[in-house]
């Protein structure tokens, strides 16, 4: 059955970031299968993507957007204004996902973490009798701790959790993109019949192997030197300025690398502050955020790819997106041994893992793959076959028949 799907989510492209990522390949996969998606966005899309209003068309795919202007409502989410700000948002949203249920008919309500999301989606389906999906991508309030913003025994912590529970209870079917997160909802007494795990995936035909770029290797004064490499959003919980320690270390060992860093967010400030602090200049290349079609070219040149994610809550749970354009690239890995890494690789299979916060561990794996080229061709090659076969979008998109017709069918028991 081809089934008209209204996604729901926080903020999408031309955001980039994994999150909007993730939400792009899902619609791009259901089109290519001939179900037909349709995006709308919260007001807090406009916060990242001033410029985006009403209605859109990207790639062949409708966007409604919400907007966060005007009246007491928009000044609330403008100015941030606590418990205002988010019952604002879950107001708004709800008032255009009614106007666009209003105009035009669909099948599944799908809605996307956070649960401001959700909360307003589930409304709305409940009134109008539709199925509705709720896809987790993470816990948001372990992000917030883990980005110092809050404390597990805050109350702020104690009602998103709540709330998020809530949101699970009202779904008639549950998404997770990792199967720790699904587990946690089980011990929060959710029927395990009705979770889904659709981990997240690449675009295999477009993340393929390609020859190193030669002219950008001489452009970063690269020469024949190997290069361990780091590609994503500098969030805290990513441990890149543990990293730029482990690799002064390294580095001190007598290793001849590079490593090269690309990417923006929260974290810069101090992984700046790390590469002059260690005074690591000389093998450690910041580069900060590339255009996106180049993302390859800069691929090209990692001989390692390196996630050296801390031990928190929220790395335990989630799996990162970045390693899996990594595999299908035939790249092989070197992780930390957190829950989100584990669940992508097999150690001394599809690649290898240290422990977390653990610099010699790290140096002796780190070690070996740049000093085996054999070891690096062999875990490469078994990564991007694993990854073709199990995380490709194409196969992926084809969970989500299952997962809306079990919605379906149990829109009368909700």
């Amino acid at each position: 059955m081809s089934f008209r799907v209204l996604h729901v989510l926080d903020h999408s492209w031309p955001v980039l970031d994994g999150y909007a990522q993730r939400s792009r390949s899902i619609v791009t996969a259901q089109s290519e299968i001939a179900m037909h998606p349709s995006v709308l966005t919260s007001p807090l899309h406009e916060q990242d993507d001033p410029s985006a209003a009403g209605e859109t068309v990207f790639e062949g795919v409708r966007y409604f957007r919400t907007s966060d202007r005007n009246g007491l409502a928009g000044r609330a989410i403008q100015k941030r204004w606590p418990i205002l700000r988010e019952l604002a948002t879950i107001w708004r949203l709800r008032k255009k996902i009614e106007s666009v249920l209003h105009s035009e008919p669909f099948d599944i309500i799908h809605a996307h973490s956070p649960a401001l999301c959700g909360m307003a989606a589930a409304q709305v389906a409940r009134s109008c009798s539709v199925p509705f999906v709720y896809e987790i991508r993470a816990f948001w309030e372990d992000a917030a701790v883990d980005q110092n913003k809050d404390k597990v025994t805050s109350l702020r912590y104690r009602l998103s959790r709540d709330l998020e529970t809530h949101v699970v209870q009202q779904a008639n079917a549950v998404v997770g993109i990792a199967r720790p997160l699904l587990e946690d909802l089980e011990g929060r007494g959710v029927p395990p019949a009705k979770l889904f795990h659709v981990p997240n995936g690449v675009d295999v035909a477009r993340f393929s192997a390609r020859p190193r770029d030669a002219t950008l290797a001489v452009e970063l004064g690269l020469n024949d030197i190997h290069t361990l490499g780091f590609l994503g959003t500098l969030f805290p919980w990513e441990g890149i300025s543990w990293l730029i320690h482990a690799a002064e270390e390294l580095h001190k060992r007598g290793v001849v690398f590079k490593l090269l860093l690309v990417g923006d967010g929260a974290d810069v400030a101090n992984v700046k502050s790390a590469i002059e602090k260690a005074g690591a200049q000389s093998y450690v290349s910041f580069l900060g955020r590339v255009p996106n079609d180049q993302v390859e070219r800069y691929y090209s040149l990692m001989d390692v790819m390196v996630y050296p994610r801390r031990s928190v809550r929220l790395t335990e749970l989630v799996t990162p997106l970045k390693p899996l354009e990594a595999m299908a690239l035939a790249k092989p890995i070197l992780g930390s041994g957190v829950g989100g890494i584990r669940e992508l690789v097999e150690p001394e299979v599809t690649g290898l893992v240290f422990e977390p916060g653990n610099v010699d561990s790290f140096c002796q794996q780190a070690t070996r793959l740049l000093a085996d080229e054999e070891l690096r061709r062999r875990l490469g090659s078994q990564a991007r076959h694993k990854i073709a076969e199990e995380n490709d979008w194409k196969t992926l998109a084809q969970r989500y028949k299952r997962v809306y017709e079990f919605a379906r069918s149990h829109l009368a028991g909700s």
